[in-house]
């Protein structure tokens, strides 16, 4: 099983020679093969020269385990066998998993109306926006702004030290282990719609609560769709996993030897 990884070194190279270490070359497309994906049209020059230099020291250290006979060794080679054939298993699922890689809006919603019982709320949420300042005078000043007519979402942005000011104060929804246990309550009692004032170690919070969902309430589709997309993906995955093993098994015979197995435990 080593004898091809190390002929794989002594081929005739195809393409602009950039490096040799010994019979092992590397050429201008292998080097461009090995920039990972998302550094595309980003190397530099000096990348490139660094690349060069690592294999370099890679192939010279790996022509010194040759000297030294490793791809001989019983242990070395039975974990190159053992990874050549992770590699390939891998390689055979992952080609056949793309004909079941689609989800369409008809499998999400086909799965959420079956399934419906196991998308519910553990915990109430609520939803709130809000503007964080600090001392009690700066949240006077804002309340009456906001008093006055302005804008939530502006005074938010001019006004609030809290990162969610860049989304108008939205803090979407939260349940009650996510905030601090005085915000928590201090939304629980507001009225949705209405400004209230909670006081907690980061300041004075100006709240308005938007929306509230109870516990033992189904959440929306649009709020499971990534989770139900991932457990219909691994559903058809290991479905099609199992059928592949057992159309193998039928034409490649297998057999555990349970007497040997268990006199060995």
């Amino acid at each position: 099983m080593v004898l091809p990884l190390v002929l794989s070194c002594e081929q005739t190279p195809i393409g602009d020679v950039v490096a040799k270490v010994a019979d092992a070359t590397l050429t201008a497309q292998e080097l461009e093969r090995r920039v990972p994906i998302h550094l595309n049209g980003r190397v530099t020059a000096d990348d490139r020269a660094r690349m060069v230099d690592a294999w370099v020291e890679e192939q010279l250290l790996y022509q010194e385990a040759l000297v030294k006979k490793l791809d001989q060794d019983l242990t070395v080679t039975r974990r190159v066998d053992q990874a050549i054939q992770s590699i390939m298993t891998s390689e055979l699922l992952e080609r056949a998993f793309r004909d079941v890689s689609v989800v369409s809006e008809e499998d999400l919603k086909a799965h959420y109306a079956a399934h419906a019982e196991s998308f519910v709320r553990d915990l109430p949420e609520l939803r709130a926006r809000q503007i964080l300042v600090k001392g009690r005078s700066n949240a006077a000043r804002v309340k009456k702004r906001l008093s006055g007519g302005a804008m939530f979402d502006q005074v938010t942005r001019e006004e609030s030290l809290d990162a969610s000011r860049d989304q108008g104060g939205d803090l979407g929804y939260f349940t009650e282990d996510r905030v601090d246990p005085a915000f928590w309550t201090g939304c629980e009692k507001a009225k949705i719609g209405r400004l209230t004032q909670i006081y907690t170690p980061l300041g004075y919070h100006l709240v308005e609560v938007m929306d509230r969902r109870e516990a033992g309430s189904i959440r929306e589709l649009h709020e499971v769709r990534d989770e139900m997309r991932q457990k219909i993906l691994s559903a058809r995955r290991e479905a099609l996993r199992r059928k592949m093993i057992e159309d193998v098994r039928n034409r490649i015979p297998a057999t555990v030897f349970h007497d040997v197995l268990n006199a060995s435990s």
